[in-house]
């Protein structure tokens, strides 16, 4: 099967069938509703690598399907599609080995695992997306489709998460719409082929309008990619949607789910501000902020799954880093290959600095940095597979993520304590591990920049320095902060495998009860976890003969052919110089946890020890979630909008007033009821009438008259008046405005 679009299709068809089997809530339907969607992220992998043969192969892949949205749909491959494309199908298999045992005794088990179907057809149909409205259209049902497992438990904290996460959405893809319009207007096609061509025409061209308007919609774009990545500041539905969605389900809102708002900010550098360096500091900057303000949460936490939400959070900003680098050196090699052809500095700069073997010695670093985001992207989704799934483990039989609570659960268990700690290690870029790997290529494109950009500026050419847009002192500022987070990382890691593994619980008989569990663990649970945790060593021992190819199948095929002519020999990951780097961040991360962990959460501000263990230090007031956000749009924007609305219903009042009073007087007619109108003094005399009439038959005395006429008077003129209130608002003229505009709307797809 070489149809990308049936490989998208092929989940919802699984959902439709998996609704008529699930039909009943007999526990051998919950089974064999298990085992459907084992069957299912089989065949999805399977189908995914058989797109990868077919590439390698040399089949053309790609179709479409006309009439969706006016545009269609349509579909492509490169290698960094189909490798994510296959990573997904890995990871919705090895989450249904685990649902396996985790989900079996759930009540809304049949629920999830439709929304989990649904999902997964959306996220393959972002990674095989050919142009931006396919990759919206999927990705806006991708948003709400998860957002089922964010509220699976129904409990009043998952609801107010699943609100916080779905609102997020609903903005972010706001966002992407308005810069899709955008793109649309100043390019002419959604294309991603095309947009990059067109694209450079209009940099090419000297239109600064164009070129302003294009910063706007990437602006915009990364509202909504970066919200779904959890890049700071659209962040803040990250802990809370990651504590209360179930274990499966984070593991592959961290796995996979962050990894396509990457997937369209890599495609927005790439296709719509190519070789634009100061789009390139921007995600530099926002890659660094992301990094070190996750790496600073994660460390003050002292919650075991908000720990390993924030250190998701981090681990975006080292790819977000890496993407800000590819921006700047891309732009910085541009600006060397046409110096060399234009021959405009050769009177003024040593021509040294010119030839060839420096720009490819350039291409090279920047051959590192694409290699290193897209391993990372790699590393990342392994490594948080493994930790969230262990998570699931311990909240099985623990029942808190809390660190007080969870305290010694993993002593005596080797299983849990081998996978624990590659997984841990391997994201804390521990040598000989596959975090190293992709940190060691992201650090030294930082530090070859910077080293470049010396050169620059110790150079006499100003028009060489204007031309780039980062500035030396800022790039070694950068890869300071790089080295930090690496520490921060190791210094969360080691917080929770000393908790898990070294420290005993503080009550003897809940710590003897954790020693004693044997079965904590299903096996289909334990091969899920063992597949994902494979292949962290191998990356790690043999990066030139595992990590290399898998980064430059991706690479050459990812529409970079444009930047990359040279190809990248071997690198010499194990050398003194690389290694210094991850030596720095292990001796930063013993000094914080000592620092951080030891000496302040485990003591209070008068430096007694507390009694009850860890505290989360964080302040409080800081919570952007709740005091921004929520604050903002929540409380003051409504407020403010009520303020405004009022006033203009106010106006349009005193307007209808003024116009009755002027233009539109009333006049005197010419008969007139005492009170009421034709229709309630008919009613009421009838009524009196019939009362009069029941007397006359049932020969009671004391008939007095009711006066039926003047009560359904005072009815309806309390009635109508209350109408003609509605009508004469704004509200009402919104609402019949809104009511008009869906009927056009519905006309509309009609007629189309």
């Amino acid at each position: 099967m070489r149809d990308i679009f049936w490989t998208v299709l092929f989940p919802f068809v699984m959902c439709a069938i998996f609704c008529v089997v699930s039909r009943g809530k007999t526990k051998d339907k919950r089974k064999a509703c298990a085992l459907i969607m084992i069957f299912a992220g089989a065949v999805e992998l399977a189908a995914a690598l058989n797109l990868i043969i077919c590439d390698l192969n040399g089949f053309s892949l790609g179709n479409s399907v006309s009439g969706v949205g006016g545009l269609g749909l349509h579909f492509m491959y490169s290698g960094f599609r189909g490798i994510f494309g296959m990573l997904t199908a890995f990871a919705w298999f090895v989450t249904a080995l685990f649902s396996y045992g985790y989900m079996k005794n759930d009540p809304n088990v049949i629920r999830y695992d439709v929304f989990n179907l649904l999902t997964l057809g959306a996220t393959m149909g972002i990674f095989y997306a050919a142009d931006l409205f396919t990759l919206f259209f999927f990705f806006e049902i991708m948003s709400f489709t998860s957002f089922a497992w964010v509220a699976h438990k129904q409990t009043r904290e998952a609801l107010y998460a699943a609100g916080t996460y779905l609102g997020i959405a609903i903005a972010g893809g706001m966002a992407i719409l308005m810069g899709l319009f955008i793109v649309y207007g100043r390019l002419g096609t959604l294309s991603f082929d095309a947009m990059y061509e067109n694209a450079v025409m209009v940099m090419s061209s000297g239109s600064k309008a164009d070129v302003r308007w294009l910063f706007v919609a990437a602006g915009c774009m990364f509202v909504g990619f970066g919200a779904k990545a959890s890049a700071f500041p659209v962040h803040v539905w990250l802990p809370q949607s990651y504590t209360e969605a179930p274990a499966p389900a984070t593991a592959l809102l961290s796995a996979i789910l962050s990894k396509t708002g990457i997937f369209g900010i890599l495609l927005v550098t790439l296709d719509v501000l190519p070789m634009q360096g100061s789009w390139g500091v921007f995600l530099l900057i926002v890659g660094i902020v992301t990094m070190v303000f996750g790496g600073i949460r994660g460390v003050m936490s002292s919650n075991f799954k908000t720990t390993l939400a924030y250190s998701s959070m981090s681990q975006i900003g080292f790819i977000l880093t890496g993407v800000g680098m590819q921006s700047l050196l891309a732009e910085y090699l541009m600006c060397m290959i046409g110096m060399e052809q234009a021959g405009e500095l050769l009177g003024t700069v040593d021509a040294r600095y010119l030839d060839s073997e420096v720009i490819a010695e350039i291409t090279k670093v920047f051959g590192m940095a694409v290699n290193g985001t897209c391993l990372h992207m790699l590393n990342h989704l392994l490594v948080k597979l493994v930790l969230f799934m262990v998570a699931g483990v311990i909240v099985k039989q623990v029942g808190s993520y809390e660190l007080n609570q969870v305290r010694g659960f993993g002593r005596k268990k080797p299983f849990l304590l081998v996978v624990f700690l590659l997984a841990a290690a391997g994201v804390g870029g521990i040598p000989l591990l596959n975090g190293y790997v992709s940190k060691t290529l992201l650090h030294e494109s930082i530090a070859a920049y910077g080293q470049w950009l010396e050169l620059v500026e110790s150079i006499s050419a100003q028009n060489v320095k204007s031309a780039v847009s980062a500035t030396a002192a800022m790039i070694n500022l950068v890869e300071t902060l790089f080295l930090f987070s690496g520490g921060l990382t190791v210094a969360y890691m080691t917080k929770l495998f000393v908790v898990l593994f070294v420290e005993k619980n503080s009550d003897k008989k809940v710590q003897e009860t954790y020693q004693a569990k044997k079965d904590y663990v299903s096996v289909p649970s334990k091969i899920a976890i063992v597949i994902c945790a494979l292949p962290i060593p191998f990356i790690g021992i043999l990066p030139n003969h595992v990590a290399k190819p898998i980064a430059e199948y991706g690479l050459m095929r990812f529409g970079l052919s444009h930047l990359i002519e040279h190809q990248q020999e071997n690198i010499h990951y194990y050398s003194l110089e690389n290694l210094s780097g991850a030596l720095i961040s292990i001796t930063v991360g013993v000094m914080v946890y000592f620092v951080v962990v030891r000496f302040m959460m485990l003591r209070s501000i008068s430096f007694q020890r507390r009694a009850d263990g860890y505290h989360d230090i964080f302040p409080r007031w800081l919570n952007m979630e709740k005091y921004v956000y929520r604050a903002v749009f929540y409380t003051a924007v409504p407020f403010l909008l009520g303020i405004i609305s009022r006033i203009l219903d106010s106006v349009v009042d005193l307007i209808v007033i003024l116009l009755r009073r002027t233009v539109y007087r009333d006049r005197a007619l010419p008969y007139e009821l005492p009170e009421g109108n034709r229709v309630t003094h008919r009613i009421g005399y009838i009524m009196e009438r019939v009362r009069l009439l029941y007397y006359a038959v049932m020969r009671k005395e004391g008939y007095q008259p009711k006066n039926y006429e003047h009560k359904l008077a005072m009815k309806g003129t309390d009635i109508f008046e209350n109408f003609r209130i509605i009508e004469r608002s704004l509200s009402f003229g919104l609402f019949m405005f809104c009511v008009g505009l869906g009927l056009t709307m519905i006309y509309l797809l009609m007629v189309n």
